[in-house]
């Protein structure tokens, strides 16, 4: 049995490089792309710098997202090995879906169709821009499925042990 304060357990790690990897998908956003975000709507940034993560950019939120959250549900979730085939495919068609979004008109009507009390809740209120400011882009699937792929092992290696 490990010791208070020489080991945390799994879940406190994978927790902690999830918010790691969160971080850097935010970083992408806020650096290289000069704030330009729908969560960023609001916020003022100055112009945007030449690109810190290059062509990487494009496509590396929508790889770590699905990545990050499969992570987080599978640490919430733990003993979860039977649930994780699960999480991943609940976490790619959910992320899938939000990409087909942000297509046109679909955007459209989706923003639409967003609740006026959606204004002033701060998760909420930026959904209508999520849709309608973002892009659909092909291979964004292409990344959120790779992502989904490299959250199963990573989740399975770290979360892997003693379970409770």
């Amino acid at each position: 049995m490990p010791t208070p304060g020489k080991q945390s357990a799994p879940e406190v790690k994978v927790l902690l490089l999830a918010a790691f990897l969160l971080l850097a998908g935010v970083a992408v956003y806020a650096l290289d792309r000069g704030g330009a975000a729908y969560f960023f709507s609001g916020w003022s940034f100055g112009p945007a710098a030449p690109a810190i993560f290059g062509p990487l950019g494009d496509h590396l939120p929508t790889f770590l997202h699905p990545l990050v959250f499969i992570l987080i549900t599978a640490a919430v979730l733990r003993p979860w090995p039977r649930w994780l085939p699960a999480i991943c495919a609940v976490w790619f068609a959910i992320e899938c879906l939000f990409e087909l979004g942000q297509m046109v008109p679909l955007a459209e009507r989706i923003a639409a169709a967003v609740p006026l009390w959606f204004d002033g809740v701060p998760v909420l209120q930026n959904t209508a821009d999520y849709f309608t400011r973002g892009t659909f882009d092909p291979l964004d699937i292409l990344s959120i499925g790779i992502g989904t792929v490299v959250a199963y092992p990573i989740a399975r290696r770290l979360l892997k042990g003693e379970q409770r």
